[in-house]
């Protein structure tokens, strides 16, 4: 009977051992594409992921109708700490090619936000989470900043990058940078363009894009070097359904959308954020002035808030910069985790 107990004492204690050292239980990736209805139509998404425990993060993209997924590559990192979600709007990418083309309906801000919405509850139920990550570039900070203010119980946090103001703001910062870029250049034919207008009306399109037709050439460096990159993927992507789908999504969804570009002032309409609130801006960014972003998240209320400027880095600092995905593991994560994410 004692050899008995001393037996099973070694099989427990045995059991015990392998019980401390056994592994973890394995990380559980996903790599989705699908389509989803949002707003009576189907919207094509992709999920991706090394660790489906890790905090979802949807990402809104800007344009209008600049889809991620050709630089799906870039993302891969992320996926790391994050499940990465891209989204291809409303008479965007793969959704404009399936869902309607250029008589997809409803192609406005106020309908692609209650999409995003629609999408986010999705998420939340699919993925088994109780709150998801939202990240907005440029028009997508538009649509994103007014997703989370709609619905702040749906966002473990917001995160703006060429985070806009308003396009009132842009276009009275683009039209002083050219003015004073001239005057430093001693272009005499632009300035005196320039001063003939005086004060630029935001209101009069025709008058922005005349006056701001050689702004590109005043982008910071990291912005030129991506936009090169850009025209390379294109001619690599030409004759590509889903790139040409891409490339006719952006002439449909812009001219739709401008008028709701023009009159959209998110320190009136998306002041109230009730969750995490993080701006991670280019310092030279000059499309959507980091002075703008900073203004808007001066006026933003909201549980918590940070403003993150990246040095050396543009508009699409969320692409070129090496800063950006460690801002979003070590400050955002842990805020959203500790929200539900």
């Amino acid at each position: 009977m004692s050899n008995l107990s001393r037996r099973d004492f070694a099989g427990l204690l045995a059991s015990t051992l392998l019980a401390a050292v056994a592994p973890a239980k394995a990380a559980q990736s996903i790599d989705h594409t699908r389509y989803v209805k949002l707003g009576g139509i189907e919207q094509w998404i992709s999920i991706k992921g090394d660790d489906t425990a890790n905090p979802v993060l949807l990402v809104v993209h800007g344009g209008p109708a600049d889809v991620q997924w050709p630089n799906a590559d870039k993302y891969v990192p992320w996926q790391k700490d994050f499940t990465v979600v891209q989204w291809d709007q409303r008479g965007a990418g793969h959704t404009f090619g399936h869902s309607g083309g250029d008589k997809t309906p409803d192609v406005n801000l106020d309908r692609i936000v209650k999409d995003g919405i629609e999408l986010a509850e999705y998420l939340i139920r699919e993925r088994n989470k109780k709150k998801i990550v939202l990240l907005g570039h440029s028009w997508g900070s538009v649509v994103g900043a007014l997703m989370a203010a709609t619905r702040p119980d749906l966002f473990a946090a917001y995160v703006g990058t060429g985070q806009v103001e308003s396009w009132a703001f842009n276009v009275k910062s683009q039209f002083n940078t050219i003015l004073a870029h001239a005057r430093a250049a001693d272009d005499t034919a632009t300035i005196k363009e320039l001063e003939a207008i005086g004060t630029p009306d935001p209101k009069n399109t025709h008058q922005y894009f005349t006056f701001s037709r050689n702004f590109r050439s005043l982008w910071p460096q990291p912005d030129k070097d991506w936009l090169t990159h850009l025209r390379a993927q294109a001619t690599s992507l030409k004759g590509n359904k889903d790139f040409a789908d891409d490339e006719n999504g952006q002439l449909y969804s812009d001219p739709l959308l401008l008028p709701d570009q023009v009159k959209t002032d998110l320190s009136v309409v998306a002041r109230h954020i009730a969750t995490s609130v993080f701006i991670i801006q280019g310092a030279d960014d000059v499309i959507t002035p980091i002075a703008g972003a900073r203004d808007y998240f001066s006026k933003i209320e909201a549980l918590h808030k940070e403003f993150i400027a990246i040095p050396n880095a543009g508009h699409f600092a969320f692409m070129t910069s090496p800063a950006f995905l460690p801002a979003l593991v070590e400050k955002v994560r842990p805020a959203a985790i500790a929200r539900g994410a």
